[in-house]
């Protein structure tokens, strides 16, 4: 009877831990749901890396045909000749010159063909999940996975040192997003992606 009696107390769980059990879970489940903003920050972000680094691919490919980087040059705020430059961007990288929403690129040998420099870059191919341009204010412009116009400046080759823009951080092209920053907030600079580091 005494083997019996000690089966029974070892068979399964007393409420009191399975409640504990379920109170583990809970608690868990809410520390996942906490961390998930911050998860998908860290994903978005990678994805505008990447998206950088494709375009800086292109613009190095576009350098080598051209004998130039597509100019952009600074004339007044900085941010607001960037958000151009993603225009600037859309029309070189895109192979749709005549801006149509079309890649211009369909028959080879045509002289209206335009090399494409980025896939997947021209409006028609965005409209998709994961558009990588948009039109924004009547302009076809690149734009990052947050929603953003990725902002590009170029200066003309050759400038003498006292005829460089100050606003330029590095000597051939400055390309970065603003991802989830306010873009008049210099103290936001520091959560920039950008070509010239942090």
């Amino acid at each position: 009877m005494k083997l019996d009696s000690k089966r029974a107390k070892t068979a399964g769980f007393s409420m009191v831990e399975l409640m504990t059990v379920i109170g583990i879970m809970v608690v868990l489940a809410g520390l996942l749901v906490a961390a998930l903003p911050g998860i998908q920050s860290r994903v978005n972000r990678q994805k505008v890396e990447t998206f950088l680094a494709e375009l800086e691919s292109g613009l190095s490919v576009y350098q080598i045909d051209n004998g130039i980087y597509p100019q952009n040059p600074p004339s007044g705020s900085r941010d607001t000749d960037g958000v151009q430059g993603a225009h600037v961007l859309y029309k070189h990288l895109s192979g749709d010159w005549n801006l149509d929403g079309e890649a211009d690129s369909t028959v080879i040998g045509d002289a209206k063909d335009e090399k494409i420099y980025v896939q997947r870059l021209a409006l028609a191919q965005n409209r998709d999940s994961n558009p990588r341009s948009t039109d924004i204010g009547g302009l076809a412009r690149v734009i990052d996975s947050y929603g953003s116009p990725v902002r590009y400046l170029a200066e003309p080759p050759n400038l003498s040192p006292s005829e460089r823009n100050s606003e330029m951080r590095n000597p051939t092209y400055d390309l970065w997003s603003i991802v989830d920053a306010d873009p008049g907030d210099p103290r936001d600079e520091a959560k920039y992606i950008t070509n010239w580091g942090n």
